[in-house]
């Protein structure tokens, strides 16, 4: 048995092999034509998220020491985003809302439930987005034109207006956190303020850095008298009253040189009656002071921060503006969209084809018309009983 020879055989039966699924095409084709027209309606929207709250997180631990974090939480994220949209226009309450406006238990009659109502319409509903356009895409069949109109319009709207109630709602939750957050933001800031504070009242400090540059001056001025002085010293000689007295001018000189720079104890605190401050133990405080004004600093830009999202939160919390812009409205269509009466034609032809070639081709080797091994043949026939049995 080969093609050519089932060809043949098929070609010289052209009544059935080629009358009945030209038939078949024919009655397909009026039975579209028969069929209720479906028509297709589309819109086509933009999603305009707005203004995001920043990530939380990411701003405390930018502009917060890591020790305050602790106190501060832990973040929060942006609730505003596109694919929240898509998850209420794709959900559940958003069908069921659909169906209740538009009476489709009615279309769909064989639906005695809910959740069967909404996997049959969910089948009809088609709702995509463009990953590089971001467009979302809702289409809908119906017989009725106004009805696949209508529908698509109402699913943006309402997934729309829940979409504007669940932003009203975190915006409210965010708002909250974030006061949570400021107010722990402000008492770590009176701790770091009264820190600085007995800082200087501990230390006896007026301005530390004033201080330590009037200090360097000082013992720059002493270093240059010391030198002086012991030239002089040298030129007056060594037995005389005038060499005694630069000696001892400069002994005081180089004791309180030692004092403004040299070794401190650990109890040492600067003098109330003095302005002037040991450069050694200064260093010391000052780098103490800078990290203490450094996390002030951070501390107050955050608070800051903070205060304007809140101010963004809260409008956002007020608005009322829809979160889509129509890209292409829904519209009446002028033409079906189904049954494809070609598509129906061909598709009846090529089942009927299938069916008829198989019964003609068995039909031809259980009647010898066809060559074929006589076990297969054998097999066929025993097959063939079988299904006639009674």
């Amino acid at each position: 048995m080969s093609f050519t020879e089932i060809l043949i055989f098929l070609l010289e039966r052209k009544k059935y092999s080629i009358g009945i699924p030209f038939l078949a095409g024919v009655l397909g084709f009026v039975v579209a034509w028969i069929l209720p027209p479906y028509y297709k309606s589309e819109i086509r929207v933009v999603l305009d998220t707005g203004s995001k709250t920043m990530d939380m997180s990411s701003l405390l631990k930018n502009a917060v020491p890591s020790n305050l974090l602790g106190a501060l939480g832990n973040g929060m994220q942006s609730s505003e985003n596109e694919d929240l949209y898509l998850e209420i226009i794709d959900g559940r309450d958003v069908h069921l809302a659909t169906i209740e406006k538009f009476r489709l238990d009615t279309i769909y009659k064989r639906a005695k439930y809910k959740e069967t109502l909404i996997k049959q319409f969910y089948k009809d509903i088609k709702i995509e987005i463009d990953e590089l356009t971001g467009v979302v895409s809702c289409a809908y069949e119906a017989k009725n034109k106004e009805l696949a109109r209508d529908l698509v319009r109402f699913i943006v709207e309402e997934a729309n207006a829940k979409y504007i109630k669940l932003r009203k709602e975190r915006a409210l939750q965010t708002i909250e956190q974030l006061n949570s957050f400021k107010q722990s933001i402000v008492a770590s800031a009176d701790s770091v303020s009264e820190h600085l504070v007995n800082f200087y009242r501990d230390n006896n400090l007026l301005d530390l850095e004033s201080q330590l540059k009037l200090t360097i001056a000082t013992l720059a001025s002493h270093e240059e008298q010391i030198n002086n002085l012991k030239i002089n010293e040298s030129k007056a000689g060594s037995d005389n009253s005038t060499a005694a007295e630069f000696r001892k001018r400069r002994y005081i000189l180089e004791k309180e040189t030692q004092k403004l720079r040299g070794e401190f104890t650990k109890e040492y605190v600067p003098s109330k009656n003095s302005v002037y401050i040991n450069s050694d133990w200064a260093v010391e405080k000052l780098i103490e002071q800078e990290r203490l004004e450094a996390n002030l600093k951070r501390i107050f830009m955050t608070l800051e921060m903070i205060e304007s999202n809140i101010v963004m939160e809260e409008s956002n919390a007020a608005k009322n503006t829809p979160i889509i812009q129509v890209v292409q409205d829904a519209y009446l269509a002028d033409y079906k969209s189904k049954p494809k009466r070609v598509l129906w034609a061909i598709v009846a032809a090529l089942i009927s084809a299938a069916i008829i070639y198989s019964i003609l081709i068995i039909s031809g080797i259980l009647k010898d018309e066809i060559s074929c091994e006589e076990k297969t043949r054998d097999s066929l026939k025993k097959i063939f009983k079988a299904c006639l049995h009674k």
